[in-house]
């Protein structure tokens, strides 16, 4: 501390602050001063925050962004960029929507409890298409404890036409559930899936290696690195405390989730997947299981594709990540799991 002290009264310390310099593309013409007087405040490093701009990536951005580093070059100001054009990152300048195939995808719960016995009943399905597809149906007979289920199901699947199951079960209480992989009812369906590579790749394009094209002298010196904002899963409710699994909410299902839970899960897999909904102890170990899987494949497929995109251009990866309330350990407004999100 006595050596930071004498740094700070001798004016030789490091820059230990960027603030944010919000850019709304309609003031140009005071940048130069508005710089300055970052400068003179002793901050020796600014965040571009573009979120307000108009021109996000576009020309009044390359307009105002040749000046910010021109100003900021002269007084040997560090500068770093926010990486979207929406809160949070993964909006990609809105550039998925020219990748649809690229977009999220979600793991979806429906359950309906029935009395048997039962012969050749019928109970509505949704429709299913390229972007609502049924991954399973199993009935499971009501154990008559609070909402428990016993195991060995019935697998139902084949009982599915068009809009409807029909089915036949045995006597007594049954919880049958509906399992499908979705893009309906996506909280954001106009952004990057966090468990796809090809997909957070269009980011990278659409942010990283545009400000590359246009700034390369700039990266290592000036420009110091790229700043992310609570970038996040985006499944459920943002900020619920009760966001967590076990609740009713979808959950994330993109890239190779599922060749990996099943793999985590052994044999007879999607019989397993209703306890991610459920309580209990063998519910823990499913949901323990698939966290694990889930936040390895966000850190694989979006936070060290991103990091090692700074490391190969020169500069560095920062940015803030949810952890408020406990979010950072949950799949709607964090990255699943703290660590592996850094």
């Amino acid at each position: 501390m006595y050596n930071r002290l004498n740094d700070v009264l001798s004016g030789t310390e490091a820059n230990y602050m960027l603030p944010f310099y919000w850019q709304h593309g309609d003031h140009t013409d005071t940048i130069p001063e508005e710089v300055e007087r970052i400068y003179q405040s002793g901050c020796r490093a600014l965040c571009v925050e573009s979120r307000p701009h108009r021109d996000f990536c576009g020309d009044g951005w390359w307009r105002d962004m040749d000046i910010i580093l021109a100003e900021s070059e002269k007084r040997g100001m560090k500068v770093w960029i926010l990486d979207d054009d929406h809160f949070p990152t993964g909006h990609a300048v809105g550039q998925i929507k020219n990748h649809p195939e690229l977009r999220k995808w979600q793991l979806v719960e429906r359950h309906v409890d029935v009395m048997g016995p039962l012969t050749d009943a019928l109970l509505p399905a949704d429709n299913t298409n390229a972007d609502h597809i049924l991954l399973g149906v199993y009935a499971y007979p009501r154990t008559g404890e609070g909402e428990d289920c016993a195991p060995e199901p019935f697998c139902l699947t084949d009982g599915v036409s068009g809009k409807f199951l029909q089915f036949t079960v045995p006597e007594g209480c049954w919880r049958i559930f509906f399992l499908y992989k979705s893009r309906k009812g996506t909280r954001q369906t106009d952004y990057i899936d966090m468990l796809r590579e090809e997909s957070v790749r269009v980011l990278i394009d659409a942010v990283y290696e545009s400000h590359w094209a246009h700034y390369a002298k700039y990266f290592g010196n000036t420009i110091a690195g790229f700043f992310s904002d609570e970038p996040e899963l985006g499944n459920g409710a943002m900020y619920a405390k009760d966001n967590f699994l076990g609740t009713e909410q979808d959950l994330p299902w993109g890239g190779t989730i599922e060749k990996e839970v099943s793999a985590a899960l052994g044999e007879n897999w999607k019989e397993k997947l209703h306890l991610l909904w459920r309580d209990g102890e063998e519910a823990a170990q499913v949901r323990s299981k698939y966290m694990d899987v889930l936040t390895k494949l966000v850190r694989s497929a979006f936070s060290q594709p991103v990091a090692a995109w700074c490391r190969e251009h020169g500069v560095r990866y920062i940015g803030h990540v949810i952890e408020d309330d406990g979010q950072h350990c949950r799949t709607g407004s964090s990255l699943g799991h703290y660590f592996r999100g850094l």
